[in-house]
C-alpha cells in the first residue's frame, strides 16, 4: 500500500477511470468510490514525461490540452495508468 504524503511537491489533482464501458463503470466507481486514475500536478509536464521514460515508463496517453490545464498518463512499474498534468501555457 502507498500512503499520501500531506505536503507533496506533486499533489494529487484530478481522478479518472478510463475503460470501453464508461456506463458500467461509473455504476461500479459510484458503488466502490476512491478507485480512480489520479493526477499529479506537476510544474514540467515534458520534463516529467521524460523522466517518466527514463525510469521505464510507458506513454499511454501524450499530452492532451484540456482547457487550462495539459494531461497525460504514464504506466507505473505494474503497468498502472498514473496521470500527469500542468497548467496549459
Amino acid at each position: 500500500m502507498i500512503e499520501s504524503r500531506e505536503n507533496s511537491a506533486y499533489p494529487v489533482v484530478r481522478f479518472e477511470v478510463m475503460g470501453q464501458d464508461a456506463d458500467s463503470l461509473r455504476q461500479f466507481y459510484a458503488e466502490l468510490p476512491g478507485w480512480m486514475t489520479f493526477y499529479s500536478q506537476v510544474p514540467d509536464l515534458n520534463a516529467a514525461l521524460a523522466r517518466a521514460r527514463g525510469l521505464g515508463s510507458r506513454v499511454l496517453l501524450p499530452a492532451v490540452r484540456q482547457g487550462d490545464t495539459t494531461i497525460a498518463v504514464v504506466s507505473d512499474p505494474e503497468g498502472h495508468p498514473v496521470g500527469l498534468c500542468a497548467a496549459s501555457v
